[in-house]
């Protein structure tokens, strides 16, 4: 009968934080050393333990695990590995089971390599061997941090899975190109998104016209899809649109770092705040438009519900209140059989409390006011545009105010002067340096003269920054005020207002409190516009949409 104190369990790991030990450390060497060392000193081998690829940090390892359960089952009385590093490299949990778990059960550990034997009693090596191997791992775990954080700079895609509208390029796992039947599903929940859909009407619509979900679309173009990941239903859901909506890969971007581990000894992963988030642009083909995602970004976080009424309010998510920024939504009220739609402060309307302890005011604004308001700007801009078509890059400069061209230029020929004189100061405190190295000048009169010169350097310095400045927004006024043109322009003939030419030329409208009763009722309204900022109303209409035009964002 055999003895248990003669049966052992051969324990045998490898991972990547063994670094370039690897080799030496293979299942197989370390196999053939625990082996011939069982089979010299007549142990009886009960089982091997072999955890392949899995981190010494932890020590939730399947076979690891099993081997626990078979010590505590009374199976095997001597553990055997290679070294202690092949237990694990985690300093606590090694006093832990080399103090009190294998004691506990009379378990004999010999770690070849490291000369331990517990049955012989000197092991006083043992803490010291157990905090270097923890070390050891954390320095490979700092490198291999090091390296990722490095490729991620390099806007390397590191995901396993590319993104729906994309796949990674056979030549380069790392890069991503575009798959174009991907990219339609892309582009059409964007074009959905702009056109005011918000993300239950986008899902639904994506259901009912049955394109396959993300996990849908992946499980039928890749064959190595995980099988954890396939999908379970065929209907798309609000989360999965926003993924899409949200992602700025679809701009060109790679985006790393959006997770982190908790520490070298705990692989569970977190979240990092978006503003650690390593956003490389440039990184490959975009799908869609920047105005087009900077839109997305804007409606996706607009609650658009439907009144009662059924009526949808076209302005949703872009009347703001002038008093707290709260959105202004639809309300409908009966007067003689008439229904009046009219806006009202959520703030002031979400809460029960009245009179002074509400948290606004109604900032009442009829819709006809707004629609009134709006389409009477668009008519005059559509028109002026309209007129000027076949320069309008003149007229956009007019409109700016920007139109002074003799003035620009001298303004650019100034910053080039000054530009000069700069690289020419540059050159002369250099020589003057040298002169004072060779000892052909004085330290007083080296410092007298480098003074006035750095002087001078920075006075010029300070003029090119603040002209440069006011140049680069002059010709961005100029270039945004020719876009905002541009869009307008189809919309010359326009009768009335919708969802699509608001999102597409208004960024948000701001209803001031008005004052009076019907006729009489005075209210201010800031209409906002893209690309051009607010216009006052007085001076635009005076010049009928023609130049001097004050704007502001």
């Amino acid at each position: 009968m055999i003895k248990r104190q003669n049966i052992a369990a051969l324990y045998l790991r490898l991972s990547r934080d063994d670094g370039g030990d690897a080799e030496s450390n293979s299942i197989q060497t370390q196999r053939m050393m625990l082996q011939k060392y069982a089979k010299d000193h007549g142990f009886v081998v009960f089982d091997e333990y072999v955890d392949d690829g899995i981190s010494g940090t932890t020590f939730q390892r399947p076979n690891f695990q099993r081997m626990i359960a078979d010590i505590e089952a009374e199976k095997v009385s001597i553990v055997v590995c290679k070294d202690l590093s092949r237990l694990g490299r985690n300093n606590a949990m090694i006093a832990f089971y080399t103090e009190i778990f294998f004691p506990d059960r009379d378990i004999r550990l010999i770690a070849i390599g490291d000369g331990i034997d517990t049955a012989h009693g000197d092991n006083e090596i043992l803490p010291f061997k157990s905090v270097i191997n923890e070390y050891y791992a954390r320095d490979i775990s700092k490198k291999i941090r090091s390296a990722r954080k490095a490729r991620a700079h390099n806007g390397e895609y590191s995901a396993y899975v590319a993104p729906i509208g994309y796949r990674k390029d056979p030549k380069d796992k790392h890069r991503l190109i575009v798959d174009e039947e991907g990219a339609k599903i892309v582009r059409h929940i964007f074009n959905l998104a702009v056109q005011g859909y918000g993300l239950t009407k986008i899902a639904r619509t994506l259901t009912e016209e049955g394109i396959p979900t993300i996990r849908q679309f992946s499980e039928q173009n890749y064959e190595d899809y995980p099988e954890g990941m396939k999908a379970k239903t065929n209907m798309w859901s609000m989360a999965s649109v926003r993924v899409v909506l949200q992602n700025k890969t679809y701009l060109g971007y790679v985006v790393n770092g959006k997770t982190t581990t908790k520490s070298f000894k705990n692989s569970k992963l977190v979240k990092k705040p978006k503003d650690q988030w390593i956003e490389i642009p440039n990184m490959h083909e975009p799908l869609i438009s920047e105005d087009t995602f900077n839109l997305a970004q804007k409606l996706i976080h607009v609650k658009r519900r439907e009144t009662k009424e059924k009526h949808e309010n076209i302005f949703a998510g872009l009347v703001k209140c002038a008093t707290c920024n709260t959105n202004l939504s639809l309300m409908h009220s009966r007067r003689e059989g008439t229904v009046y739609e009219s806006l009202i402060c959520n703030k002031y309307r979400s809460y029960s409390a009245v009179g002074e302890n509400r948290l606004c005011t109604a900032h009442y604004t009829p819709v006809s006011l707004v629609n009134d308001s709006v389409l009477a700007y668009i008519r005059v801009f559509a028109a002026k545009a309209k007129e000027h078509e076949h320069d309008l890059e003149t007229y956009a400069r007019r409109f700016a105010g920007k139109n002074d061209d003799k003035a620009l230029q001298h303004s650019q020929a100034e910053i080039n002067r000054m530009n000069k004189r700069i690289r020419e100061l540059d050159t002369i405190v250099e020589r003057l340096f040298e002169e004072y190295a060779l000892g052909n000048i004085g330290a007083d009169r080296f410092q007298s003269m480098s003074g006035k010169y750095e002087q001078e350097h920075s006075n010029l310095k300070e003029r090119l920054d603040a002209l440069s400045k006011k140049v680069d927004e002059q010709k961005d006024a100029v270039g945004d005020t020719m876009r905002f043109l541009q869009e307008i322009l189809p919309y010359t003939e326009a009768e009335t207002l919708n969802r699509e030419m608001l999102l597409t030329l208004v960024d948000r409208i701001v209803a001031h409190e008005g004052s009076g009763w019907r006729h009489r009722r005075t209210q201010k309204l800031e209409i906002y516009f893209r690309f051009i900022g607010a216009i006052d109303p007085e001076l635009f209409f005076r010049n009928k949409g023609c130049y001097n035009i004050r704007h502001r964002k």
